[in-house]
């Protein structure tokens, strides 16, 4: 059965720049229970289930100055249809615009989750947002911040960071905003990541699919592990298609301040008609301003849904059996922003 997903243009809600284009905004229903499950064990444990099979661990630090992550890395697996070259060529047939290109990717992503067997969409509101690669709107802290200063051309860091069955994330003063992947890396000669390195030449790469966990302050991979290796072989940075819910809060109004922005912008119009010059970056700021101040799109409160069905004691013999069996490997540290 098809999950309903209505989607329509997203410029943000009542803190982001007023009608920026963001991606896409989805309304979900008639999802059933995902496959992929967060569950949490005394709060600051997480496991991270795909069906009845763990994913990953997580466990953030005491005083909460970063979490660390357990993970299972399995053999690659594809949870959206794969791209084909057919895909690709359609999309990059159908506009010469880039914008519009983008919009697109978004499109098909929406269009591919409706019919998945393994996702992590609920009922509720949820946000597609696409990022170059270089900056995105951190849902954490609502400012922007990288998503991951990544060590293109083949930097070893990179790909031991593919690889580490455990990883450190320092949330430091402003988070992570990590992006990892959740399966093993293919082989750098396999042939499905050789055609991505040639589409990533060509200026062609679909953007990498992720979901933001806000329990861990970071990004999980939901389809591009391989796009993710051309990338980082080929030294060009990645885009992201990033898939957040969250929850909706009213913005009460403010009749003082109104008034009192009014007034200001009545002084300024007023002086404009004298002929009094007006600097440009400041009449740009006093718009901002006045469309803020009778912004009424309601505040996003960003929240990753899970249930709190985990045994603390079940978690802890998980992860010290997981630990046996790697050998007691030590923590990939990741610095926070």
């Amino acid at each position: 059965m098809a999950i309903h997903i209505h989607y329509q243009d997203d410029t943000g809600d009542h803190e982001r720049d007023y009608e920026q284009w963001r991606g896409l905004l989805l309304t979900v229903s008639n999802a059933p229970k995902p496959a992929l499950r967060l569950r949490t064990a005394a709060g600051k444990r997480m496991r991270l289930d795909v069906g009845d099979l763990p994913l990953l661990w997580a466990e953030i630090d005491e005083a909460y100055y970063g979490v660390s992550i357990y993970r299972h890395l399995p053999q690659h697996q594809d949870w959206l249809p794969t791209i084909s070259s057919a895909d690709v060529q359609q999309i990059a047939s159908a506009s010469a615009s880039v914008e519009q290109q983008k919009r697109l990717w978004l499109k098909h992503f929406v269009q591919a989750l409706r019919n998945v067997d393994i996702s992590c969409l609920s009922d509720g509101l949820w946000s597609l947002e696409y990022c170059d690669g270089s900056q995105i709107c951190h849902p954490h802290w609502r400012g922007k911040y990288r998503l991951r200063d990544w060590n293109l051309g083949g930097g070893d860091e990179d790909f031991r960071l593919l690889h580490a069955p455990v990883v450190y994330l320092d949330w430091c003063m402003s988070g992570n905003g990590q992006v990892l992947n959740v399966f093993a890396p293919q082989r750098k000669d396999s042939g499905r990541v050789k055609w991505w390195r040639k589409l990533v030449r060509a200026g062609q790469l679909p953007p990498i699919l992720a979901w933001y966990i806000h329990g861990l302050n970071a990004y999980l991979i939901l389809d591009g592990h391989d796009r993710l290796q051309a990338c980082l072989l080929e030294g060009v940075r990645p885009a992201f298609a990033v898939l957040t819910s969250f929850y909706e809060v009213a913005v009460q109004s403010d009749p003082r301040r109104e008034q009192a922005i009014l007034h200001q912008v009545n002084l300024v119009a007023e002086r404009i008609s004298q002929g009094t010059h007006i600097n440009p970056d400041s009449f740009v700021s006093m718009q901002k301003l006045l469309a803020q101040a009778f912004d009424r799109r309601p505040m996003r409160r960003f929240i990753t849904r899970s249930t709190a069905s985990l045994q603390p004691q079940i978690w802890q013999d998980e992860v010290s059996a997981f630990m046996h069996r790697k050998g007691q490997p030590e923590a990939f540290y990741l610095e926070g922003l």
